[in-house]
């Protein structure tokens, strides 16, 4: 009997219930699954050691330290910077309360009666009270400066008064009367008569220190008020010689 004919004797196989394309791809499926799950632990285990901050040599283990970057240091503070008040005593630093102290005493022992009366610069500023000379200190440049209104004998004027690093007034033939002397004391001082015009009249009297920069600078002028008031009297309240000898008296003050 030929195969053929026994083919057709038995009939045709039953159809397979194996459904081989499904297993073909579950078998795939499994494959894919367990190389993402290989490859994810090594990645995890990786970060791991990366958080961690661990080196792995051989058998040691090294931690590596992390550290954040330096503040920067701050700007040092600029320093103050003033200008320095005239000193022109020994251990002792001047104020304005002790110069007008000194100018007080002076004028108190070389011309007896004086008094110290408010005098206005500018019209509106507030008043200040009487009996004291008016003196202020100022930085930029250095120097001590005063103003006050005097009174004696029923005739009234001004006082102007300053102390800086200056050189002493120049007798250069354009004021009437300018002489250079020196005081008892051995300083050198210039005292002069002003006439600028309009009845004014301005004596004056600087003294070299014995510092030999500071001048002490002071004014008795025959107006009473700010600059270019109008002439009150003929002459000063004080005379050229009472202006000399407060001057000196004051210079020997601040030079002990």
């Amino acid at each position: 009997m030929t195969q053929e004919m026994l083919d057709r004797l038995i009939g045709a196989a039953p159809p397979s219930t194996v459904d081989l394309d499904a297993v073909i791809r579950r078998t795939r499926r499994g494959q894919r699954m367990r190389r993402i799950a290989a490859s994810g632990s090594a990645a995890v285990a990786v970060l791991a050691v990366a958080v961690a901050g661990v080196s792995l040599n051989g058998n040691e283990q090294r931690t590596v330290a992390v550290q954040s970057p330096p503040s920067p240091s701050p700007s040092p503070s600029p320093l103050p910077s003033s200008s320095p008040s005239p000193s022109v005593t020994a251990g002792q630093r001047l104020t304005p309360a002790r110069l007008r102290a000194a100018v007080e005493e002076a004028t108190a022992e070389q011309a007896p009666g004086t008094r110290w009366i408010y005098m206005p610069d500018v019209p509106g500023e507030k008043r200040d009270p009487d009996g004291h000379l008016k003196v202020w200190e100022n930085k930029d440049p250095a120097s001590f400066e005063g103003r006050s209104g005097v009174t004696r004998n029923g005739r009234k004027g001004g006082f102007y008064l300053s102390l800086r690093v200056a050189p002493l007034y120049e007798c250069d033939g354009t004021v009437p009367v300018c002489e250079i002397t020196t005081t008892a004391d051995g300083l050198e001082l210039v005292h002069y008569v002003d006439k600028p015009g309009n009845g004014w009249v301005f004596y004056g009297a600087d003294v070299l220190l014995p510092d030999g920069k500071h001048a002490l600078r002071m004014s008795a002028v025959n107006y009473f008020g700010g600059d270019g008031s109008p002439a009150v009297a003929p002459v000063p309240v004080f005379t050229r010689d009472e202006l000399d000898r407060i001057a000196a008296t004051v210079a020997a003050d601040l030079s002990q």
